[in-house]
């Protein structure tokens, strides 16, 4: 468990783990540096299987390859400080992998803001077994939405060593990469449809929400390690376009922000084929983006949010 300044979460995460119905496991919590009181929160927790480590704050990447290298088990879960697994979890995820070592198990998972226990649970064409690791990339980030958080999988040991963990250099979308490496030094995906993982949305200052350069040329280089990985597998037609589409998407996003970047995403995109993808907005975005080319529909975006657009919608977020 990665720990940065989770205070008002952490407890919920760590009992979370702590009420599993499978008890075998060593529960390694890195403090990355937090500022705030969540190391103290942890300590107050007593359960011999917790070992709480310290480092100063190298990010997320980092403090997961530091628990990885710092446990002693055969099997690997990610879980994040401010996120909650439900008590069947793990025994699930265990049983679905029937004793391999070279499969990884997936879980389901859904968003939640303030009821953990109750997510809003995804039905997801991916939700079943593979046996080739590549099918369910394709499958993912083509038919789901391309949920590939480090904690939907229980790895084995075996599996994170080929893998090769997380890039260290990655902040904004770092999973992205990591997930890609861990499934492709797999033998397929086993799904365990009693697992079910709560993810957070909405919380402030979360790295998911980070619109920092730094955020960005992460996000930037995690498509570019993802889809190198996919395209040594497979340099195919539908590889090509996954990946052109997934550049085209940061492209939008890092506009009118970071200019350069989007230049450098579209041009990715453009290299492997282009893609035709929606302009991000509604009908009058898009109808913009049409007309007036997509860059410039994106200032208009921006002049509209600094107008008070945004809290029309955080409203309507809270409401949805």
């Amino acid at each position: 468990m990665p720990l940065y300044n989770a205070a008002p979460y952490v407890a919920d995460a760590v009992e979370s783990v702590l009420q599993q119905q499978f008890h075998d496991f060593e529960l390694v919590i890195v403090n990355d540096g937090s500022t705030d009181q969540s190391a103290r929160i942890v300590s107050a927790i007593q359960d011999p299987r917790i070992r709480l480590i310290h480092q100063q704050n190298q990010g997320q990447s980092a403090a997961v390859n530091r628990g990885v290298r710092e446990s002693a088990g055969q099997f690997i879960k990610i879980v994040d400080a401010d996120d909650w697994i439900n008590p069947e979890h793990l025994s699930a995820q265990m049983q679905s992998l029937e004793g391999t070592t070279d499969c990884v198990s997936a879980c389901r998972w859904g968003y939640f803001r303030e009821d953990f226990r109750r997510p809003a649970v995804r039905a997801e064409h991916a939700d079943r077994d593979y046996a080739d690791p590549l099918q369910w990339l394709v499958d993912s980030l083509t038919r789901d939405e391309g949920m590939m958080g480090g904690w939907k999988w229980l790895i084995p040991r075996t599996v994170w060593d080929r893998s090769g963990g997380y890039d260290p250099r990655l902040s904004l979308n770092n999973d992205f990469h990591a997930s890609i490496a861990v499934l492709l030094a797999s033998q397929g995906v086993r799904f365990a449809a009693e697992a079910v993982y709560s993810y957070r949305k909405g919380q402030a200052g979360s790295l998911s929400g980070s619109g920092t350069r730094r955020a960005y040329t992460s996000a930037l280089l995690t498509t570019q390690l993802g889809c190198e990985l996919l395209l040594a597998r497979e340099d195919s037609a539908r590889i090509r376009h996954l990946c052109a589409v997934r550049y085209q998407r940061w492209a939008y996003d890092f506009f009118p922000a970071c200019p350069d970047l989007a230049d450098a995403a579209e041009s990715h995109s453009q290299k492997l084929g282009g893609a035709i993808v929606s302009f991000p907005g509604g009908r009058l975005g898009r109808l913009l983006a049409a007309l007036l080319g997509w860059r410039n529909a994106r200032r208009l975006q921006q002049v509209a949010c600094l107008s008070g657009w945004n809290y029309v919608r955080r409203i309507k977020r809270k409401l949805s």
